[in-house]
C-alpha cells in the first residue's frame, strides 16, 4: 500500500502501516524542525544575544502560534471521519472553515501578542534587540495555522507526498534565503539578523501555503471533495473548531507555563540563559519525532474511529511504542557518545564546562523521550475529541511544571547544567496522565475487548 495514493477505510494500526503514514510526515516534520536549529545555527555565529534573542522569542510566540495551530489541528480529524465514513463531498467545506480561522485569527493574535511581549521581555537582557523579531512572528502567525489546515486535508486522507515534497522545498529554499539575509552576501546584503531569519519565514512559507492551496482548488479535488464551496459560514465554523477549543486554551496554558518557566532560566542571565538556548535549540529540533508521531496516530486512531472498528486501538498504540523506542534510542546514540565533538561543532563561540554540556545533552534526551512518548497517547485522546481534558492537563502543567521548577530553582538553587533533567520530570508526569485518560477513554467506547466494534457506538 503506498501512502502517497491514500489510505483505506481498512486501516489497522498495524506497524507496517504506521511506519508507511510516519516517514513522510517525520520528514517534513524533520524539515522544519531542522531549520530552526540552522537559524539559530546563523544567529549565534553573529552574536550569542541574538541567539538568546530568538530561542525565548520563540518560547513567547508559541503560546500564539501554538493556539491557532492547536484549532486548526482539528481539520485533520474532520477529514480522518469524513474519510472513514466515505462522506468525501463534506471534506471541502470542512477545509474552508478553518481557512477562514487561519485568516481572521490575526486580529486576535497581534494585538494579545505584542501585549504579553511588553511584560514577558521587560528588563531582561535581550529587551533591547528582541522586538522586531517577535513582532514581525506575529504579524505572521495566520501562515502556520492555513499551512496546518491545508496539509489536514492531504493527510487526513493519507496522501503525504504533495506535502512532503512542497514542504521539503520550502525549507530548503528558507535556509538558502535565511544564510543570505541573516549572515548577508559578500557587499551587495549587509547581515540583517534576527530580522533576516523572520524574513526568509515568511517567503518560504507563504509560498508553500500557495502551492498546497493551488493543488487543494484543482479540478481532481474540486469534483472529488467539493474544495470551491468556499463560502464561510460561521455556525458550521464554529461546530468544526470547538472541539479543539478546550484543547486550544489548553495548550495556551501549558505553552504559557513553558514561557514562564524559562522566564525563570532567563532572567538569571549567566549561564542558566545560556543553558537554556543551548538545550532548547536541541529540543526544538528533536520535537520532529513528537510532531509526526502525533500526526500519524491522530490520522490512524480518526480513521478506526470513523469506520467504528474500535478493536483496532490497542494495536494503533503499541504499533507507535515500538517507533518512538526504536527512533529515540538511534537519537540517543550521537548525544550520549559524542556531546564534546556536538558542541564544539556547532557552537564553537560558546563557552561550557564538559561535564555541563554532558549534562545538557543527557538532560535533553530524556526529555525528548518522555515528551515523545507523551504524544501517543496525546494523539489518541485527541482524535476522541476528549476537548476538557486538554483544558485540565494545561492547568495541571502548571503545578507539574511550573512548581516543580520554581521550587528547583528558587529553593532548592538547581545548578544551570541539571536544568533539562530536571524538566523530564514534568514530561514524565504528562505521559502518564495521559496514558491513563486514553485507557479509559478506550474502556468507554470498546466495552468488550476482542470484539467487534458496538453499533450504539458508530
Amino acid at each position: 500500500m503506498s501512502v502517497s495514493q491514500g489510505i483505506s477505510r481498512s486501516m489497522t494500526g498495524g506497524f507496517k502501516e504506521l511506519v508507511l503514514l510516519f516517514i513522510p510526515l517525520a520528514a517534513v516534520a524533520f524539515s522544519n524542525c531542522a531549520y530552526l536549529v540552522i537559524e539559530k545555527l546563523f544567529l549565534a555565529h553573529l552574536a550569542t544575544i541574538d541567539l538568546e534573542a530568538a530561542i525565548n522569542a520563540a518560547y513567547a510566540w508559541q503560546i500564539f502560534q501554538g493556539f491557532c495551530i492547536a484549532l486548526a489541528m482539528m481539520a485533520q480529524v474532520y477529514v480522518g471521519r469524513c474519510c472513514g465514513a466515505l462522506d468525501f463531498k463534506a471534506i471541502g467545506v470542512g477545509i474552508w472553515q478553518f481557512i477562514w480561522f487561519s485568516l481572521l485569527s490575526t486580529f486576535l493574535t497581534l494585538p494579545m501578542g505584542i501585549l504579553y511581549g511588553y511584560f514577558y521581555f521587560r528588563n531582561t537582557e535581550i529587551e533591547s534587540v528582541v522586538w522586531p523579531y517577535y513582532s514581525f512572528l506575529l504579524a505572521i502567525t495566520f501562515l502556520f495555522p492555513l499551512t496546518i489546515a491545508l496539509t489536514s486535508f492531504y493527510v487526513g486522507q493519507g496522501k503525504t507526498r504533495l506535502v512532503f515534497w512542497a514542504t521539503l522545498l520550502s525549507q530548503i529554499a528558507k535556509v538558502g534565503i535565511a544564510s543570505i539575509l541573516i549572515l548577508g552576501w559578500r557587499d551587495w546584503i549587509p547581515p540583517m539578523g534576527l530580522i533576516g531569519g523572520a524574513i526568509s519565514t515568511l517567503i518560504a512559507q507563504g509560498g508553500l501555503c500557495l502551492v498546497l492551496f493551488a493543488v487543494f482548488l484543482s479540478s481532481k479535488y474540486r469534483e472529488k471533495c467539493d474544495t470551491w464551496n468556499w463560502r464561510w459560514r460561521p455556525q458550521f465554523c464554529l461546530e468544526c473548531l470547538y472541539p479543539g477549543l478546550m484543547r486550544a486554551i489548553g495548550r495556551v496554558i501549558t505553552f504559557a507555563c513553558w514561557a514562564s518557566i524559562a522566564y525563570l532560566m532567563s532572567s538569571r542571565g549567566g549561564d542558566y540563559l545560556l543553558i537554556l538556548s543551548v538545550g532548547g535549540t536541541f529540543f526544538l529540533f528533536f520535537q520532529f519525532l513528537s510532531e509526526a508521531i502525533y500526526q500519524a496516530q491522530v490520522t490512524v486512531v480518526s480513521h478506526i474511529l470513523g469506520s467504528c472498528q474500535y478493536f483496532y486501538l490497542k494495536r494503533a498504540y503499541y504499533s507507535a511504542i515500538l517507533l518512538v523506542t526504536l527512533l529515540v534510542g538511534i537519537i540517543g546514540l550521537p548525544l550520549l557518545m559524542a556531546p564534546l565533538s556536538i558542541f564544539e561543532c556547532l557552537f564553537p563561540g560558546v563557552m561550557l564546562t564538559e561535564d555541563a554540556i554532558r549534562n545538557v545533552f543527557f538532560g535533553v534526551w530524556v526529555c525528548c523521550i518522555f515528551f515523545s512518548y507523551s504524544f501517543i497517547p496525546i494523539g489518541h485522546v485527541f482524535a476522541f475529541k476528549d476537548a476538557h481534558f486538554f483544558l485540565f492537563m494545561g492547568v495541571f502543567n502548571w503545578i507539574n511544571g511550573y512548581l516543580l521548577m520554581y521550587v528547583a530553582l528558587e529553593k532548592m538553587k538547581m545548578a544551570a547544567d541539571q536544568f533539562w533533567l530536571v524538566l523530564s520530570l514534568m514530561h514524565a508526569c504528562t505521559a502518564l496522565c495521559y496514558y491513563l485518560r486514553m485507557r479509559w477513554l478506550e474502556r468507554k467506547w470498546v466495552p468488550i475487548p476482542g470484539i467487534g466494534p458496538d453499533p450504539n457506538l458508530c
